[in-house]
This record gives structure tokens, sequence and C-alpha cells, in this order.
């Protein structure tokens, strides 16, 4: 009985899990994208290339990467409001394929770009899996689910770090399109997201899903009828006439100026700088191992401590794994600019204790996994009410792609006019400015259900850290409402407390709630 049992649980458990790692699946496809340019170019930048590049070209190539994010991430917000959160993330594979082919074929300066630029398209995308996975993991697993992200964008930039060791990189590109291909198949095999499809008015399928999901229809009623619930609060805003603009109520730009300000520290720490320039890096600052096995071991790190990032998340609260990576990244880069000051008039080759400069972009990848690296990314889909989750995320997630670009393509520019040890420790004081801001003002999340995030910034609770006493999405009451007309006045505990009753989609009992939620369908339409 007890091992009957405890399969079931498992099962229960690792439905939901599956769903999230299929809708992460296309992060490998962004870490590939993200890690491409720096087997790309030094491969260009080789004597022995055939296609010859300046280094303005070479720093197009790698910001052409990441231009085209933005406006990956705004099509991302419009695609999951139209086609669902699962099916923006289908989508995500078309324009993959399309830029890894152009890749593949490229012979000529032209063709790189407009491959580079079709896929980082794709990357800013890919954003919708992280609303996807916060609206179908309980909260007391969408820390580590949503991580899950990160992990799997590091396997990625090791998978194309590792293959540019041994090929060359139009062989490369070609093989980046079986990953796109995977995950258009894995996502395929899950459902959408129950929150969408009610917001759609398709309840019984929103149930089919949380019972999918679930394996439990008890705890699907109750997850139905908050997300009920929920809808038919902001239709009262809306007849308020509190939604009418929406941007001015504090549920919308409250997370909006918190995450774009955590994007902001996160593009100044120099993590993506580091990413895209992984090789030609270890030329310039010097390492007594060969560049490409640098930039792979540098992979690893960072894939190891993305997964103990994940776990991290689970044990500690997110200002507290903010605040530590920002304050290791500031020493890393600190030392690091330091040790180039010193030793900047000699060449790299000729310079003394070699594998400082080594140890030190290792600690800031390995510290910045902890925290910077995934958490802007993961609240972007945890912060923001239903009725904006996808637009403001999209939004949000596209001035973050911006800040990304403006980092990756200033960065030569900004090496010549200061100095490497300038640029370092320029990174070294933003992530100290980022590591104030993670302890002061970054709000937490760990253990809180959606709505009682939506809550805290309406000014009705605090996030503050997570208590053993907080409950998880299956665990939490159904939110006050009138008591179903079926109940006959009510159903009651023993204490006499009012019980809410488990939401049968079939019955006349929640004629209310859906037709609240038609409301909302009606208004959205119009």
């Amino acid at each position: 009985m007890a091992i009957a049992i405890a399969l079931a649980m498992a099962i229960a458990v690792s439905l939901y899990v599956l769903a999230t790692l299929a809708a992460h699946s296309n992060s490998i496809s962004v870490g590939l994208c993200q890690g491409y340019s720096a087997i790309l170019l030094p491969q260009l930048q080789d004597k022995a290339s055939k296609l010859v590049i300046s280094e303005q070209d070479a720093s197009w190539i790698a910001a052409l990467g990441v231009i085209s994010n933005p406006l990956g991430a705004l099509l991302s917000g419009l695609l999951v409001e139209v086609m669902g959160r699962r099916g923006a993330i289908q989508v995500t594979a078309v324009p993959y394929v399309v830029g890894w082919v152009c890749l593949a074929l490229a012979r000529q300066f032209t063709l790189l770009c407009v491959g580079r630029f079709i896929s980082g398209l794709a990357v800013g995308m890919a954003t919708a899996s992280y609303v996807y996975v916060a609206e179908v993991a309980p909260a007391s697993h969408r820390g580590p689910l949503s991580a899950c992200g990160p992990v799997l964008v590091s396997l990625g930039v090791l998978i194309v770090y590792t293959l540019g060791f041994f090929a060359a990189w139009h062989i490369v590109a070609a093989l980046c399109t079986i990953f796109a291909l995977f995950s258009l198949v894995a996502v395929s095999l899950v459902p959408e997201t129950p929150p969408w499809l009610a917001s759609r008015g398709r309840t019984a399928e929103a149930r089919t899903a949380l019972v999918w999901l679930r394996r439990s229809p008890a705890a699907a009623d109750k997850e139905l009828a908050e997300i009920m619930d929920s809808m038919a609060q902001a239709q009262k805003e809306s007849e308020a006439g509190v939604g009418r603009c929406s941007f001015v109520q504090p549920t919308i730009w409250k997370p909006f100026l918190l995450l774009l300000a955590f994007f902001f520290f996160q593009e100044g720490s120099g993590i993506y700088v580091v990413l895209y320039y992984a090789v030609s890096l270890f030329q310039e600052v010097g390492t007594e191992m060969n560049e490409y096995v640098a930039s792979i071991w540098v992979a690893c790190m960072r894939l190891v401590m993305s997964v103990l990032g994940a776990l991290a998340i689970q044990r500690l609260n997110r200002t507290t794994l903010a605040c530590m990576s920002g304050l290791g990244m500031f020493v890393a880069m600190l030392a690091a600019g330091f040790y180039e000051h010193l030793f900047s008039s000699v060449p790299p080759s000729s310079r003394p204790l070699p594998w400082v400069p080594l140890a030190c972009f290792l600690v800031h990848v390995c510290v910045s996994m902890l925290g910077y690296l995934q958490l802007p990314w993961i609240m972007t889909g945890e912060l923001f009410p239903l009725r904006a989750r996808g637009a403001m995320g999209g939004l949000v997630s596209s001035l973050g792609h911006l800040l990304i670009f403006t980092s990756v393509k200033t960065y030569p520019d900004l090496r010549n006019a200061i100095g490497m040890d300038g640029v370092l420790w320029g990174f070294s004081a933003l992530s100290l400015c980022g590591a104030v801001f993670g302890k002061l003002l970054l709000p937490e999340t760990n253990g809180r259900t959606l709505r009682e995030i939506e809550m805290s910034f309406a000014g009705q609770g605090q996030l503050g850290p997570a208590g053993p006493d907080k409950v998880t999405d299956e665990e939490a009451a159904v939110p006050p409402a009138p008591a179903p007309a079926s109940a006959a006045g009510g159903r009651r505990n023993s204490r006499g407390e009012a019980v809410a009753v488990p939401v049968d989609t079939n019955d006349d009992s929640i004629l209310d709630i859906v037709k609240a939620r038609d409301a909302i369908t009606l208004g959205r339409q119009r």
C-alpha cells in the first residue's frame, strides 16, 4: 500500500515537472545562440578563414544575435495572449530553424548577419517558457522549476563551446537545428496552462489540464476556483474604472520598475559580455590554458552552478541569493581588474600567475548563476497579474534584451576607450550596486502563490520571507467567494466556519463566476 501511494505521488509530481522541462527545452537553443558567437568569431578571425571580417564586423555579428531579442520578446508577449503560452513556445522553433540554416549555409558576411538576427529573434521569443512554468508549477516548486531554464541555457552553452572545439562553425550551426526540432515535439505533448484557458472561457479544458498536471480532481477544483475568483476580482476592478489605465496600477508599474532595475544591474555586471566574448577575453587577458579549453571549463562550471542555483532557490530567499551573487561578482571583477591594471603592459603569454584571470572569471560565472543570471528571468513570470502577465512580461523582457544588446555591442568600444581594467572595475561597481538593490528593494516571492504576489503589490500583503506556515498552490484555501447555490446554504466545518465547495464545471452553482469570466472575455474582445 505504501509503495502504491509513493508511486502515485511520484507520478503526480513527475507530470508537472515534465511539463516544465518540455517548456524549458527551448532554453537549450537559447544557450546555443548565446554561446555561438564565442566559437564563431575566433574561427572567422583566424588567418586561415575564407571569410575575412574586421573587428567592427565581429562586434556586429555578436550584437546581431542580441539586437533582435527585444523584438522577439515583444512578439512573444503578443503570442502568449493570442495563441496561448504553449502555442507561443511552439512557434519559437520556426525562427530557430531558419536562423541556424542561414548560418550553416552562409559563405558571406550578409547571410551571417541575417542568420544571427533571425536566431536572436527566437531567443527573445523563448521568454514565453517562464510564463508557462509560472502558471503550471505549484508555488512550493515554482522556484526550482523556473530555474531549470537557466540550467538548460547553460547546457546549451556547454554544447556549443564543445562542438566549436571539434568542428567548423557552419557544421555546428547545422547540428543546432536538431535541438529546435526536439523542443517543438516536446512542447506539443503537454497541455496549455489552465489560467490562460480559463481566461478564454475554456473552463472545462482548464480543469482537464489541471487534473492532468495535479493528478487530483480535488486539487484541480480548488485551483480552478482560485483562478476564477482572481478573474472575477479583476472584472470588478475593471467595472470600477480601475483597469482603464492599467499601467498606473501598482500591481503593474511596481514590478515593471523593479524588474527593469534588476535587468540593468544584471547587464552592468558583465554577465553577458563574458558569455558572448569568452574565447576572445581569454586571448586578451592571457591564461596558461588553451582559450577554447578555458571557455569549455567556464561553461562546465556555469552548468554545475546553475544546477546548484536551482537547488538553492528552493532553500534560500530571492533577496539573499541576489545579494550573495552581486557581492561575489563584485569581488571577482575587482580582482580581475587589478590583475589587468598591474600587467596590462606585459604580453598575455608572458604574464605571471596566468591562472588568476581564469579563476576570477570562473568565480564570476559561478556566483552569477546562483542569483543574478537566473532571477530576473524567473521573476518576469511571477510578479505581474494574470491580466497583464503576457504583455508586461514580454515588454520587460524586451527591455532586458535591449540592455544585453547595449552591453555586448558597446563592449569593444568601451574597452578601447577606458581599457580592460576600467571595464572590469565598471562591472565590479555595478555588481556591488546590484547587491544593495537585491537586499533592500527586491521583493521576496519564494513559496508565495501568484495571487499572494499580486495582492502584495496592491498593498494587501507583504512579500517577506516565506515561513513554514505558508501554503502551496495545492493546499491554498479557495479565496472568499459566495457559497454555491447547490450547497443549500453553504457547507460549514465543526467550528461553524464556511467551507468552499469544490468546483463542478458541469454544475449551475458556478454560473455567477462563469458570467464574470464571460464578461472578461467580452471586454478583451472589445
